[in-house]
């Protein structure tokens, strides 16, 4: 049986992800991999959408009926899944290039919307109902301060996918975030970067992350204990004082500012894009 980590190297690298498939040929291709937990892929009438379950936080599936993606894209926010690896470069990729984001999305009739992940010869197709919890409100990704509109969406496409389900969404790799929406590699620096570095990088058009260890709750710090094994984007640093600012896909409209000592001691490692613009 195949573990997170096998499967996300699996699906996640470029030129290795499978198409999206749908009817009889996914039903086929399904059963030949021993079949895919939690996700139908043709919702037993042949439509040709991802249809998954509401996963280990929901009780149910509610139609998303708020905007998509208007003209000013809002911050993605984490919900109840442990999936800051990839809330965390949607996030960055928001703060950089967010025409990228909103142009893996196509809406059609019915309340469908079409993702096209780079690197697959066909879109995703999946509909709005995303999960909710007992008293109905949506309990995963979702536009901040908002409905989930793309957010949940293309969590709901990448969820079905990569894992086949929500509940095998909940661990990964930043930079494995970043190469399904964009299709492109991303480097992992276990070397941190100064401050300088960082604004270089920004200034060229790249997209960062920050991932945090094990033990980065025992790093004191006047803004409290650093979530452990999590995953920040990278908003930006100030050069005099070494200072390095993060933004949480928990709260994503507060920036956290870390001086040089405490990214050090926190961080685990940074994950930088090519420049996308």
């Amino acid at each position: 049986m195949r573990t997170w980590r096998r499967t996300l190297r699996a699906l996640a690298l470029i030129g290795r992800a499978r198409a999206a498939r749908s009817g009889a040929d996914g039903d086929a291709a399904d059963r030949a991999e021993g079949g895919a937990g939690g996700i139908d892929r043709t919702g037993g009438d042949g439509d040709g959408l991802l249809h998954l379950s509401p996963g280990p936080h929901g009780t149910a599936l509610r139609e998303d009926r708020g905007p998509l993606a208007p003209a000013r894209l809002l911050r993605p926010r984490q919900g109840r899944l442990g999936d800051c690896w990839l809330m965390a470069p949607m996030l960055a990729l928001h703060e950089t290039a967010p025409e990228r984001l909103r142009a893996l999305l196509r809406e059609e009739p019915g309340g469908i919307v079409a993702v096209q992940l780079p690197g697959m010869d066909r879109p995703l197709r999946v509909d709005r109902r995303l999960p909710v919890e007992t008293g109905g409100g949506f309990c995963y990704a979702r536009r901040h301060g908002a409905n989930p509109g793309w957010a949940g969406v293309l969590e709901k496409a990448i969820a079905g996918h990569v894992a086949g389900d929500y509940r095998f969404l909940q661990r990964g790799l930043a930079r494995f975030g970043f190469e399904l929406l964009l299709g492109e590699r991303v480097r992992t620096r276990l070397a941190l970067p100064s401050a300088g570095q960082i604004l270089a990088w920004q200034a060229e058009g790249r997209a960062l992350t920050a991932s945090t260890h094990p033990l980065s709750s025992l790093v004191p710090g006047a803004a409290g204990p650093l979530p452990r094994n999590h995953v920040f984007a990278v908003v930006g640093a100030d050069a005099r004082s070494g200072h390095v600012h993060l933004r949480n896909p928990w709260r994503p409209d507060a920036v956290l500012v870390l001086d040089a000592r405490r990214f050090r001691r926190g961080v685990l490692s940074v994950d930088v894009t090519a420049p996308l613009r």
